[in-house]
């Protein structure tokens, strides 16, 4: 009994060390990122199959959607990262 009572302590023990020196660790710093914000504004015709067009255009550059797309007033906007 008081083997599995050390063998207890012990594994206790371990995982409190193990926790507080995972604490300490920190994930290394990523590169900041580009940033464009495509936008297109509703003076007549589809401004949405405009955005669209400008979106991919910047998708087949190797940029990323970022979130979804925004409006003020009568303009379109779409955030992208790289």
């Amino acid at each position: 009994m008081k083997n599995q009572i050390a063998q207890l302590s012990i594994l206790l023990l371990a995982f409190v060390a193990l926790t507080l020196l995972m604490s300490y660790t920190r994930p290394a710093a990523e590169e900041p990122k580009q940033y464009i914000l495509v936008h297109e504004r509703g003076s007549g015709g589809l401004p949405y199959e405009e955005l669209e067009k400008q979106v991919n255009q910047k998708l087949a550059e190797g940029w990323h959607i970022q979130g979804g797309v925004a409006t003020d007033q009568a303009v379109l906007m779409q955030a992208m990262v790289k």
